[in-house]
């Protein structure tokens, strides 16, 4: 009896502790949303559907930059952003936006009022329209993956930096007339449709043009490269013109496929150059 008295203590023992009941959890202050800085505010603005609210963060984009020569490298970025954002074809609005952005771009990149000095450009993977950079002055620049539609012109102008269009797309004809290139040219597998005029062109880096597909005339008149060329695996569908090309470095057109007439008539190798397994479709002009 004693055990069981004693057990049914335990037991009233056991059910009479009193369990605290679990705290409630403390409320958290919600954090602090991060202010929206004048950049961020144009690049919302740049991307918006209507009409006008594009147009006034465009003037305060040009405003933005014009404040501050630290103020330039970033706006440029945001309006490469806004166009490679815009959609192809799009509506009309899109196309008429994706004008306005473009030569609003090259305006502060050529030299004269609101002249951008020292700036780079990114506009890979973009689609671009008569896209017109002749006559600018920049620093580096990269189109790789870039869809160029109708005419682009690259003609006199100068890059201080490395430009690089690897697998660009060119739907016509583009000129790099005369355009001078302090650096590296990385044109590897890019596609041209229509004719490419290179002629006068200099490049004191290295120039890469491996695996690149001509579909019209490409013309390298009195075009000077300054270090080694790489132009193994090129495929040159129309008349490919090296006449008075100047060569400094090697220069390699190995595994490369002439099947218009080529001519290299007068021009000057100063380093090895290498035809292996080149294919020629007429008969070679070196006189």
């Amino acid at each position: 009896m004693a055990a069981v008295a004693l057990g049914r203590r335990r037991l009233t023992f056991h059910h009479d502790v009193e369990v605290a009941a679990p705290r409630a959890a403390t409320p958290q202050p919600a954090p602090a949303s991060q202010p929206v800085t004048p950049l961020q505010d144009i690049r919302s603005r740049l991307g918006a559907a209507e009409a006008e609210v594009r147009l006034s963060g465009l003037r305060d984009w040009v405003a933005y930059g014009e404040a501050d020569v630290s103020h330039r490298q970033p706006a440029l970025d945001v309006l490469c952003e806004t166009l490679r954002a815009l959609p192809w074809p799009g509506t009309e609005v899109d196309r008429r936006w994706r004008m306005i952005l473009q030569a609003t771009l090259l305006a502060h990149l050529r030299p004269g009022p609101g002249f951008w000095l020292d700036c780079d450009l990114d506009l890979r993977h973009t689609t671009l329209v008569d896209f017109d950079l002749s006559h600018c002055r920049l620093r580096g620049a990269r189109f790789d993956g870039t869809r160029f539609l109708g005419d682009t012109r690259f003609d006199q102008t100068a890059f201080l930096g490395d430009v690089t269009a690897r697998g660009a797309f060119f739907a016509r004809h583009v000129l790099f007339t005369g355009s001078v290139f302090a650096r590296g040219l990385d044109l590897r597998r890019t596609a041209w449709r229509g004719n490419g005029e290179l002629s006068g062109i200099h490049v004191a880096g290295p120039a890469a043009l491996r695996g690149a597909r001509f579909g019209g005339r490409a013309d390298f008149t009195c075009a000077r490269f300054g270090s080694d060329l790489d132009c193994s695996g090129t495929l040159f569908a129309g008349r490919a013109v090296f006449r008075r090309a100047w060569f400094a470095g090697d220069a390699s057109f190995a595994g490369s496929w002439f099947r218009g007439r080529e001519d290299f008539v007068e021009a000057v190798f100063g380093g090895e150059s290498s035809f292996e397994n080149t294919r020629f479709g007429h008969r070679v002009h070196a006189d």
